[in-house]
């Protein structure tokens, strides 16, 4: 999204770039309804926790003790955030929605109208809009976009010194991470997203993983391909030559994934994924909880848990 407060004077509206669309508001809104897992967390960050009204989303989320009060605190609306429908969001009477793909399937610019004339703004976690057409990241990295987020929420709910100084921590903490691996041996990775049943993912260059695994001096082997999430043929996995694996999956409490020894016997009877030593190779499947790759403050604690692997901590 670059999100950027443009205008954020006392007693002028404070106007939000959400994914290239202008969003104006006249005053602080009084209540949010979050979207996925990114907003409370960036919330939280911004010092606006206390605004999260509604939450769609799950709870299986590693969230830290200030966010998981914050949801706690929050109306549940639906588990599954791909299920949020309009009529839910009006429903909630919240001044505005917070998200990553809202109502899947369906135009953002359109809801975003029909939702504006119902009083309520539509803004889109940043980290998401490479993920839809014609849709701008304003040419910002991943984890500038988090920061950004934040120091947009925290203009936007007057909390600017608790979003500054959490972005601060944040971009000492990425620091500090980075200087914990060797940086260079660049050998080749393989990012995945492994589900709980149907086809393997992986991830081009336009993806947080990309970025965690590059800054901890690690080459993406699909780094050319101009997307943030893609399904890569049989060919292209085998022919990758990763020497590391990254396993994103998601813990729902209920699936045959529910942590990394599943993760990587999962990966080990994949057939098209015969002929890849790495996969095989002691120490060289490196799961990791999808959440810690997700646009939101968890990305941070993602890094500093991959960097304490490649690292032997």
């Amino acid at each position: 999204m670059a999100q950027e407060s443009i205008s954020s004077s006392p007693g002028t509206p404070v106007v939000l770039d959400s994914c290239g669309r202008q969003v104006e508001f006249e005053g602080q809104p009084k209540s949010v309804f979050a979207v996925g897992s990114e907003a409370p967390s960036l919330l939280t960050a911004a010092g606006a926790g206390d605004k999260l009204t509604h939450y769609a989303g799950s709870l299986n989320v590693p969230f830290d003790s200030s966010t998981s009060q914050a949801v706690a605190n929050a109306e549940r609306v639906v588990e599954d955030s791909h299920h949020v429908s309009y009529e839910m969001i009006i429903n909630s009477g919240a001044d505005v929605v917070i998200g990553t793909d809202i109502t899947s399937g369906v135009d953002l610019n359109s809801l975003a109208e029909r939702l504006e004339e119902a009083g309520v703004k539509m803004l889109t976690v940043s980290g998401y809009c490479a993920g839809f057409e014609d849709r701008s990241t304003g040419g910002l990295s991943g984890f500038e976009q988090i920061y950004r987020d934040v120091e947009s929420y925290g203009k936007l709910f007057g909390t600017e010194q608790a979003a500054d100084e959490a972005v601060d921590a944040m971009r000492g903490r990425v620091d500090a991470a980075a200087a914990k691996v060797q940086h260079s041996s660049e050998e080749r990775a393989l990012p995945l997203y492994v589900p709980a049943a149907g086809t393997l993912g992986s991830y081009g260059h336009e993806s947080l993983i990309s970025e965690q695994l590059e800054l901890l001096g690690m080459n993406n082997v699909f780094s050319d391909v101009d997307k943030r999430y893609f399904e890569p043929s049989t060919e292209n996995l085998v022919s990758s030559s990763a020497d590391k694996v990254f396993a994103l999956y998601l813990p729902t409490g209920s699936s045959s994934l529910e942590n990394d020894e599943q993760v990587i016997e999962d990966l080990r009877q994949r057939p098209e994924l015969n002929g890849l030593p790495a996969v095989d190779t002691a120490g060289a499947v490196m799961p990791l909880n999808y959440y810690y790759s997700s646009p939101g403050p968890l990305a941070i604690n993602g890094v500093e848990l991959l960097a304490d692997r490649l690292a032997g901590q």
